[in-house]
């Protein structure tokens, strides 16, 4: 089964990797800024969910603001009675009480995060179709991140088939 995967943030970073890493295996659409795609602005964000309308798995991976939660809630809308997959990159600092509590700026970052994850959990509550993994990430490291992410993804086409 040929996978089709949709990812955001895949110019920079980790997202960068797994996209490249993912196009070897996988039908790969990545959505960024750099071509057009700014998750902060609900006409992009509309733009992404009908391109990936007939996709398998979304990997709701960049991270601005509140954002990363909102495309959450929009697709899970689209996608609710769709055997599909979602993967939410999230953060360690989630469950790290002290973490950031010395500065606004990371107090805020945790916030979101925590909000992103309680979605997920809410929205899985409704025992829906689509399937949501949070994924949290402490220390970005690519091959490790990708290895997990793959099995994920593997698990998931077991499941589907």
């Amino acid at each position: 089964m040929d996978l089709m995967i949709g990812i955001t943030g895949h110019t920079k970073g980790l997202g960068q990797y797994l996209y490249s890493e993912f196009t070897k295996k996988y039908h790969v659409k990545g959505f960024s800024r750099s071509n057009g795609y700014d998750i902060k602005n609900p006409f992009d964000r509309k733009k992404i969910l009908e391109q990936i309308q007939n996709f398998d798995i979304f990997v709701n991976l960049v991270h601005n603001y509140y954002h990363q939660s909102d495309i959450l809630f929009e697709l899970f809308q689209k996608w609710e009675h769709k055997n599909k997959l979602i993967i939410n990159i999230s953060s360690a600092v989630v469950d790290d009480l002290d973490w950031g509590m010395k500065r606004f700026d990371l107090i805020e970052y945790k916030n979101q995060k925590q909000n992103l994850e309680n979605l997920a959990k809410t929205l899985k509550s409704k025992n829906s179709k689509p399937k949501i993994v949070n994924y949290k990430i402490s220390e970005i490291n690519f091959d490790t991140d990708f290895t997990s992410l793959n099995n994920i993804i593997d698990e998931f086409r077991l499941l589907k088939k």
